[in-house]
Parts: structure tokens; C-alpha cells; sequence
């Protein structure tokens, strides 16, 4: 990793794996995309774990294999899309390697190889832990940076540990937020990070690819026999499959009434050999037997009907009928159970089972043997007469035997099935999701999960089991930067798990969570503290053993000092990891790229540190420091706290130093003047009356109400002054129509808040805006609505923020009446204006100084009514 001048200048780029060239224009050949889409899923995968397993052990490959993702896709050979996830269900599912095998190809992917229970301090898996099922890891609705950030390390986590058996899904509803930070990621991983990662949908369900399992599942080919095998007292899956596509099931509960049709078939088999002797057997009995009586005796016994066999007469209807359908599908006697044995003779010849065929010959060849005379009598030969007898009786059983396999063979028995019995396959895809699985499964005790492709066929991929299905709980959630139900719609079968969240929380789980919630004003200064606490065991900082000694000794040779105390204890901590960590590591791209999101995400949730406590500042402080010594290949402190008194201002003073210091300023200047140049389009854009995404930042909490923040720069004001009322029309509208979608969410805020930009914070250079920021209110005509109202303001108005601020007041709308009331019973000194007397929708504005409530989590979300089950 080389180190540039500035931290800043340093930004990770997406890498490709070496040999990707000639990787694709295999996959472009006419044999590669000849391939059935199961093959090209198959094949696809493969080449992917081989990539991975050729990769140096110490890697971190998260972009590399993005790149393949994105690549393959370009290609347009494959059906759907190929994503992440399919490569992790061809890795659990159908790879084969081991255990420990996947979790090492994980590891290369993720760029750190720890010991599983290290991630015990965010996920509830020690003592070998593993649960059942997909494992979401979930930002909230409306994603900010916040929860992108943290969610995406939460999944990569959940990933490499392996929380769940099955898939592991970063969830990101609605897609990322429009944001720099967002183009950042797509730098640094690719641009189709987030089509290959992530699932954008905003409900969290399972479905077949998330509950498949090849698990007592037995693959049988066309041929083998069913009395080979079995399904167990523990019960097995027995899937017919020629040539990779799936033909059927052979399930327990067939085997009974399969059995007895076969059963009534051989037993009029054995029925017609016993005839066929007491025949034979009295006509040799007879006195004068002439060669003439053969052929009549032939046609006598091969003419009877089917259906007059006894056995044949024991049926009853049900049983008839069933044999029937046996004959005419199976057997091939067009006239069924009304046809006769000559008629079954034949269609066993069609099955290539001749020995009945052959059988019926060498009895007509009776007439021509020399067991009789050319008087056309018989010899009187006792000898030469049981020897044809016995030749002739000797193929009659075999030939029954021959029959019989036949019709075990595992094709058959499931011809019989379908054409016989009408039981046609039920089987489901990786798609189908949960609710329509246990509608489907019935009484079966598992339903089997297909790849179909464009020529009919399809791929068996494993089973879902019944007793799985059915299960109260199916799969894991983790919720990063949130801790309610209401900021996520979720499926009643999924289990709340893993919690790490800087908000106040409301939560019931059905087991014992992992739940890390702290005083911190961003979620992923608790996520970065956790980090620090598992790298430092396992990382070398990207030095060598070599290296780091060589530092440590010039670091004993100077001059003592406290600077110089702090670099060598954390030398020493890391020479402890050089020679403590075997084959564990992580990858020092990894670290870095790491740091780096948990550094944006907390500039961007503390506005620029803005609203920070002492906690995090020092996490700050200890990112930038780690990031510049991986960078530097040296252990190096650019921010130094300790010179700063422990006082109230503690943290405002460090935030200044932190974000004053050149190398910190070169890592957020251009995401924050890119900021603050798409909100100037944005805004540009409404005065030619297009709405943009102003209004992602929301929320909705307490059940009642619905809070959104956007945030501006100085430099933005007088474009947001012009286009205002457009924004407020455009906000009121939605808030309507979300009322009137769901009725108790009927307390509507937006925030306008005025943050610094790059250059103010650096140069310390901040004069007051000349304007205000504001809060917009939009309840409908309700009593219920008003009183959620009236309770927030009740509680908001003696806040530290409201104390000595310059606040005003306007009411906008034709029925201000009722708004402005509430409004004046709790800021009576406060100007009110009453303006847009002639506009639909009704609003209220408090408007106050700018900067001086700016956080929606600690000075609005405490104060918010709930509503009331």
C-alpha cells in the first residue's frame, strides 16, 4: 500500500483478479453459453471459488469478485442476473468442500480470518452457535450514511462468521442514499456494489433459496431399483434425476399403493404360469397327443383375457381400475386389464422383456420338435418329453423376475405415479416465498426446490422439508442503526438477533440477543470500537515481523517522551499479534477501507462533528491515526487529544483540532463540497418543477408519526428560499397522501437544518448565517392528530434549544384557525404570521437560529407523542 502525502489523496480504488481477461472470453464461447442455464450457474460459481482458492491466503477480494459478478452479468448469457448470494448458496449447497473450507473462502473474500467467537461482541454465537436459515442484516427505511455504513459492515461480519446455515443478506431498503459517500463505496468496490450485494426490497422475507437444504436428500439415477434403498426411520428425500434434471419424487407414503399394483400385476403373472403348466401338464397327460393339439393349445391358454385371471377377479373396482391404468400406461396393453396375455406378451417384446415372447415361441415350436413323430404323433419317450418340459418351464420364472425389477426400477415406479395414480411433481423454485410453500406442501413431508430451464427441464437443487417450513422461526435479523419494529417491515417468522444502535430502542426478541447500544452519536462509533477491539489481537498493520521490530528498536533508541510511550505500546501490542495470531489475519486493505466508511459515516451523522460527545472524538481520533499508520507502513499519531483539558468543552475543542488538522481535512473536503453542490442541483432542479430526493431522510417512529431532515449549506439558502413554497406544497401533498394511506400516522415534521461546509470547519472561519432554520408541521383536520400535536409541543417547547432562541412563526393554508390556536397556546410571545390564506393545504413553520436545533435524534425523536395500542 503506498503512502501518498496526504490521507486524502489516498482512496482505494475496485481491483479485478489478474486473469479476469481470459476468464470472460471463456464464459463468451459457444460451449459455455450452449450450456443449460443450471450448467452456466454451476460453471459460473466453480470458476469464481477457483479465483478465490488460487488468491494469495492473506487477501481481501471483495472487489475482485464484484468485478467478476459485474462482469459475467455484461455478458447477458445467463438468465438472471448472477449476484453474491448465489455464489454463497452454490457454496453451502452444492460445492461440497468442507466446513472449514468455507469459512477460509469467506475469509479471502472479507479480508480477515479470525476465530469465529471474536464476533460474539455483535452477533449471539458463542459456544459454536449457528442458526437456522437466512440471516438479514437490515438498515433502516430511508437509509442515510449512518445505517448504509453500518449495515454493510454488519453483513460483511455476519458473512465471514457464518451466523446463519444459509444465506446472509445485507438489506438496504429502497436502495442507498443519493449521496457522495455513496459514490465513494462505488469507488472503492465497484459500481455494481450495490446490485450485486445488497436487496433493496423493503420487506424482509424468505423464501425457497433461503430454506433449501440437500440434507438427507438421496439422488437416484432412472435405473436403480427401489428395494436398494430406503427412506429411513429418519426420513430421506429420493429424487429421480436423468442426466442433472429432475424427473420426480419417490416419497414414503407412495410406496404402499405402488407396491400393490405391482403386487396384482405379478400376481396375475404367477396366475398365468400356473395355468400355463396345469395346461401343458394335462395335455401331455392324454393319450393320443398329436402335434395338431399344440397350436391350439397355444392359442387357448396366450387368448384368455387379462381380466379372468382369479386375481385379477379379487379386485374391486378401485383396484381394477388401477391395474388397468397400469397395463395400458406402463406395460403398453392398449386394451388394459380387457386385453389378453398374448396382447401382454407383445408389449413386454416393445419393453425389451422377451422371455415371455421367447417362451410362447419355443411352446408353438413344440409342433415341429422332434418330440413327435412325422405321423404327427408323439414319442412315447418319458425322457425326451420332461426334458422339454423342464427346458421349457426354465425361463418361465426368470422371465417373472426379469418383469418384476423392471417395474422397480425407480423411472417406472414413478411413470406409475403420474400416469397411474394422477399424482403429478409439486415442486417449487428458489423464489417462491414461505407463505405460498406451506400452502403448497400439504401433507407431503417436503417439497422439492427445482432450477427450470428455457427448454423445460429442471435442475434439483435440494429440498424443503416440512418440519423446517413450519418452524415458528425461520431466520435471523441484525438491525444496525435502529432498534424497533417500525423502521423495518419484517416477516412474523424472522428472529431479532444482533442490535447495535446509538437511538433509544423498543424491541422484544425470543431469544437472548447480542445488543450493543450506546451513548454515541453515530452508530458506527460503536461498530469502529469493536472493530479496534478484534483487529488489534490479529493485525500487523501492514508491516511485516521484520518491520515492526526495526520500529520498536527506534522507538527504544529516542528520547523518551509521552508521544513516544503511546506509539511503542501499540508497536508492542502489534509485535504480540505478529506472533500470537498463527493463521489469522487482517488484510491491511481491509482494515483501511474499513476505518474509511466508519470515518465518512460519522462525519456525516455528526454534521462534521457538529454534535459530537468525548466518545466520538476519541474514536475519531483513533481512526484517523490507524489509517494514516497503515498508510505510512509506520506507526504514526497525526491527532493527539492529550493536550486538551478534560473540561465540558472537551469535545468540541477536539472536533475543532481533529477536523483542522490537514490530513483529516483532505479526506472530507471533497465529499463535502460535492455535497454541497448536489443540493444546489437538487434545489436547481424544483424551479423547473422537478422533485428530487430532498425528502429521503425519513422516519417514521412512535407509530404516529413521521419525521424527515434535510440538511443544507449556507451557500444553499437563497436557491432554497426560491423555491420554499414549491418544497412545502410537494411536502404537505405527501404527507396527505401517507395519511390517508395509513390513518394513525398523522403527525408530519421536516427539519431544515443549516450545516457548516468543508472549508468553514477547516479555516474556523463560521459567521452566523444571516437566515433561519426551520420546522414544518402538517397534522390533519383531526382531534386525534391535534392531540399528538399539542403533546409535542407541550414537551418541546422548554427544551435547551428552544431557551433564548429568536423564533417565528407562520401558518400557511385556508384553515389555519385550528393549527394557529395550538400553535399561540404554547408560544404566545413568538410573531405569527398567517400567510397562503387562499392554499389547500394547511401547515405551520417555526422558524428559529440557524445550527441551533440540528439533531433530529436528540432534540426531536425524545419528545414525540406515541401512539397508544
Amino acid at each position: 500500500m503506498h503512502s501518498p502525502t496526504l490521507l486524502g489523496e489516498y482512496i482505494p480504488s475496485a481491483e479485478k483478479f489478474p486473469t479476469i481477461s481470459e476468464v470472460v472470453e471463456k464464459f463468451r464461447t459457444s460451449k459455455v453459453q450452449s450450456l443449460s442455464y443450471p450448467e452456466q450457474l454451476l460453471q459460473v460459481s466453480q470458476v469464481l471459488y477457483q479465483l478465490i482458492k488460487e488468491a494469495p491466503l492473506e487477501s481481501f477480494l471483495l472487489s475482485q469478485v464484484i468485478d467478476f459478478i459485474t462482469q459475467v452479468n455484461q455478458l447477458n448469457f445467463l438468465k438472471n442476473p448472477y449476484k453474491l448470494m448465489d455464489f454463497e448458496f452454490w457454496l453451502n449447497q452444492l460445492s461440497d468442500i468442507s466446513y472449514e473450507e468455507n469459512l477460509a473462502i469467506r475469509a479471502k473474500i472479507v479480508g480477515k480470518y479470525v476465530p469465529r467467537d471474536e464476533y460474539q461482541v455483535f452477533f449471539p454465537i458463542g459456544m459454536g452457535k449457528t442458526y437456522e436459515g437466512t440471516h438479514f442484516v437490515s438498515a433502516h427505511h430511508s437509509p442515510d450514511i449512518d445505517t448504509m455504513v453500518a449495515s454493510f459492515w454488519g453483513w460483511v461480519d455476519a458473512f465471514a462468521a457464518r451466523v446463519g446455515d444459509a444465506l446472509h443478506i445485507w438489506s438496504l431498503p429502497g436502495g442507498p442514499p443519493d449521496s457522495p459517500v455513496t459514490q465513494l463505496f462505488r469507488q472503492i468496490f465497484g459500481e455494481e456494489v450495490f446490485t450485486v450485494t445488497c436487496r433493496s426490497s423493503d420487506r424482509l422475507t424468505l423464501a425457497g433459496i433461503d430454506m433449501v437444504t440437500r440434507k438427507n436428500t438421496i439422488q437416484k439415477p432412472p435405473h436403480a431399483l427401489v428395494s436398494s434403498f430406503s427412506h429411513s426411520s429418519a426420513g430421506n428425500a429420493v429424487l429421480l434425476v436423468d442426466q442433472n434434471s429432475y424427473v420426480g419424487d419417490w416419497r414414503a407414503n407412495d410406496v404402499e399403493e405402488i407396491q400393490q399394483v405391482l403386487f396384482f400385476f405379478t400376481s396375475c403373472l404367477r396366475w398365468f404360469e400356473n395355468y400355463l403348466y396345469s395346461h401343458l401338464i394335462s395335455l401331455f397327460a392324454e393319450q393320443n397327443i398329436r402335434k395338431t393339439h399344440i397350436p391350439a393349445l397355444v392359442n387357448k391358454i396366450f387368448s384368455v383375457s387379462i381380466k379372468h385371471a382369479e386375481p385379477a377377479k379379487e379386485l374391486n373396482e378401485k383396484q381394477t381400475r388401477e391395474l388397468d391404468q397400469f397395463l395400458v400406461h406402463i406395460i403398453g396393453v392398449k386394451k388394459g386389464i380387457h386385453g389378453t396375455f398374448e396382447n401382454l406378451v407383445n408389449a413386454l417384446k416393445n419393453l425389451n422383456l422377451t422371455d415371455f415372447y421367447e417362451f410362447y415361441h419355443r411352446f408353438l415350436a413344440l409342433e415341429s420338435s422332434d418330440l413327435f413323430e412325422n405321423s404327427g404323433d408323439i414319442d412315447e419317450s418319458r425322457t425326451k418329453i420332461f426334458k422339454y418340459l423342464q427346458t421349457l418351464f426354465h425361463g418361465m420364472p426368470k422371465g417373472i423376475q426379469y418383469v418384476y425389477n423392471y417395474c422397480n426400477r425407480l423411472e417406472i415406479v414413478i411413470q406409475i405415479k403420474h400416469l397411474v395414480f394422477n399424482k403429478i411433481p409439486h415442486t417449487i423454485s428458489l423464489q417462491t416465498d414461505v407463505e405460498n410453500i406451506r400452502a403448497k406442501i400439504h401433507d407431503y413431508d417436503y417439497l422439492t426446490v427445482v432450477l427450470p430451464d428455457p427448454s423445460g427441464n429442471a435442475f434439483p437443487l435440494g429440498v424443503v422439508w416440512a418440519k423446517d417450513i413450519r418452524k415458528p422461526i425461520l431466520g435471523t435479523v441484525t438491525f444496525r442503526d435502529f432498534c424497533n419494529l417500525e423502521e423495518v417491515h419484517m416477516a412474523s417468522y424472522l428472529n431479532v438477533i444482533s442490535v447495535v444502535d446509538h437511538h433509544k430502542a423498543s424491541l422484544k426478541t425470543t431469544s437472548t440477543p447480542a445488543v450493543l447500544i450506546g451513548d454515541a452519536q453515530s452508530c458506527n462509533v460503536l461498530i469502529a470500537e469493536q472493530a479496534f477491539h478484534i483487529n488489534n489481537k490479529y493485525s500487523v498493520g501492514n508491516r511485516t515481523a521484520g518491520e515492526l521490530e526495526t520500529e520498536i528498536q527506534s522507538l527504544y533508541a529516542a528520547p523518551s517522551s509521552l508521544l513516544n510511550d503511546r506509539l511503542l505500546k501499540r508497536l508492542l501490542d502489534r509485535r504480540i499479534a505478529s506472533q500470537t495470531r498463527r493463521s489469522y489475519y487482517v488484510h491491511p486493505q481491509r482494515e483501511f477501507i474499513e476505518y474509511f466508511c466508519f470515518l465518512h459515516a460519522i462525519f456525516d451523522d455528526t454534521d462534521l462533528l457538529t454534535k459530537v460527545s468525548a466518545r466520538d472524538v476519541e474514536c475519531v481520533a483513533s481512526l484517523l491515526n490507524k489509517m494514516k499508520s497503515i498508510a505510512d507502513k509506520k506507526e504514526v499519531e497525526m491527532i493527539n487529544l492529550e493536550d486538551i483539558p478534560r473540561d465540558p468543552y472537551f469535545a468540541q475543542k477536539a472536533a475543532k483540532k481533529i477536523l483542522q488538522n490537514e490530513d483529516t481535512y483532505s479526506v472530507y473536503k471533497k465529499i463535502y463540497a460535492l455535497k454541497e453542490e448536489e443540493i444546489e442541483a437538487s434545489l436547481q432542479l424544483c424551479i423547473s418543477g422537478q422533485m428530487t430526493n430532498l425528502f429521503a431522510d425519513t422516519k417514521e417512529q412512535n407509530g404516529c408519526c413521521r419525521v424527515g431532515q434535510t440538511k443544507i449549506f449556507k451557500s444553499n439558502y437563497p436557491t432554497f428560499a426560491r423555491v420554499a413554497n414549491v418544497l412545502q406544497r410537494y411536502w404537505s401533498d405527501k404527507a396527505i397522501k401517507i395519511n390517508q394511506q395509513f390513518p394513525q400516522i398523522d403527525l408530519h415534521l421536516q427539519m431544515i437544518s443549516t450545516i457548516r461546509s468543508a472549508n468553514e470547519v477547516f479555516w474556523g472561519k463560521v459567521d452566523p448565517p444571516s437566515h433561519q432554520d426551520e420546522i414544518w408541521f402538517w397534522v390533519p383536520n383531526r382531534q386525534e392528530a391535534y392531540d399528538h400535536l399539542i403533546r409535542f409541543l407541550t414537551a418541546f417547547q422548554s427544551t435547551s434549544g428552544m431557551v433564548d432562541n429568536q423564533l417565528k412563526l407562520e401558518i400557511q393554508g385556508s384553515q389555519a384557525a385550528q393549527l394557529g390556536l395550538i400553535f399561540l397556546n404554547h408560544f404566545s410571545q413568538v410573531p405569527l404570521v398567517y400567510t397562503h390564506e387562499n392554499q389547500e393545504q394547511t401547515l405551520a413553520i417555526l422558524r428559529f437560529r440557524a445550527g441551533s436545533i440540528n439533531s433530529r435524534k436528540a432534540m426531536i425523536s425524545p419528545y414525540l407523542p406515541r401512539l397508544l395500542p
